[in-house]
């Protein structure tokens, strides 16, 4: 089983050192199977043995976002619990982006058609709730661990993909890794970066995608 869920977590990891920036957590790496009782699933990102709950160690779209908080989420790290966001939303974009670089044929189209049904079943039940909240040091984050910061964090990073264009955001997300090493950082430092890399103000697509309950009919950022 853990070898059928991590057949391409080496290509995965050597993706995301490429194009993101080195790994900061030491040489060896990898998933552990935690036992957490019946029912439990998914994973916690405990860097550099990550752990994956044992009903999940074949489910590769798990290891694979739990590798990708070594970047997101523990390579930088959060300025506060409100931008929880930044670190699910980023590592379930890579969950599905990386599993279409280095995955089965079909494999990422599946993972993107599984994130746009969350959305629509968010959409279907008013937009689920708020996925950045606009305040630092307030929220307790057990308020808004849900999927929606996973679910519309990630299609938010999707939509400004698709406005500044692949090689762009990859630019962009490489130099915000390299300007935050090891540091924290916020939902804004990344708009920010988005700025003074493509030019692209991404404020009112943050504010659309994130700072609302509503969820957009279009994956695309004005």
């Amino acid at each position: 089983t853990a070898a059928a869920g991590t057949k391409h977590l080496r290509a995965a990891f050597d993706w995301m050192e490429q194009h993101l920036g080195p790994y900061r957590f030491g040489a060896e790496v990898g998933s552990v199977s935690a036992h957490w009782g019946g029912g439990a699933y998914g994973g916690m990102e405990h860097h550099p043995l990550w752990h994956v709950a044992s009903d999940a160690l074949g489910d590769e779209s798990v290891h694979v976002h739990e590798a990708a908080h070594g970047w997101f989420g523990d390579g930088i790290r959060l300025a506060c619990w409100e931008d929880f966001v930044l670190s699910e939303g980023a590592a379930t974009y890579y969950e599905a982006r990386v599993i279409e670089e280095v995955g089965e044929a079909g494999a990422g189209t599946a993972a993107w058609a599984a994130l746009d049904q969350e959305l629509a079943n968010l959409r279907a039940s008013g937009g689920g709730a708020i996925a950045w909240p606009q305040s630092c040091g307030v929220v307790d984050v057990l308020t808004i661990f849900t999927r929606v910061p996973y679910v519309k964090g990630a299609l938010f990073l999707r939509a400004v993909e698709r406005k500044i264009g692949r090689a762009m955001f990859d630019a962009t997300m490489r130099k915000f890794y390299d300007a935050h090493d090891g540091e924290a950082a916020g939902v804004a430092d990344l708009v920010d970066a988005i700025r003074a890399t493509s030019g692209y103000d991404a404020t009112a697509c943050a504010q659309t995608w994130l700072a609302t309950r509503a969820v957009p009919t279009e994956l695309s950022c004005p």
